[in-house]
């Protein structure tokens, strides 16, 4: 599946998708560890020190945000499309 990133955070993972091969029954807290172990300063950015998701990290499975699904315990299937925003600000 491709994990598309915006803003502040496709610098680091190297662009605006990445690649992940998730087993079938992957929830959203194995695809994020997953992608953390790949780019460690990533989960600088969306894990907080206690080991939580960032307050203002937005994941989206088919258009869903987490938070109103399973929050890190959603079913992501091999064929979702999903979505991460860092924090934003703007007025």
């Amino acid at each position: 599946m491709d994990v598309r990133f915006y803003a502040t955070l496709r610098p680091l993972v190297g662009g605006k998708n990445v690649h992940l091969d998730l087993g079938e029954d992957a929830t959203v807290k194995d695809l994020l560890d997953t992608v953390t172990e790949c780019f460690p300063e990533l989960g600088a950015k969306i894990w907080t020190a206690e080991g939580t998701l960032g307050e203002y990290i937005k994941v989206f499975v088919d258009g869903r945000e987490i938070r109103y699904l399973q929050m890190l315990e959603t079913p992501v299937p091999p064929d979702a499309d999903v979505d991460i925003f860092p924090p934003a600000a703007g007025g």
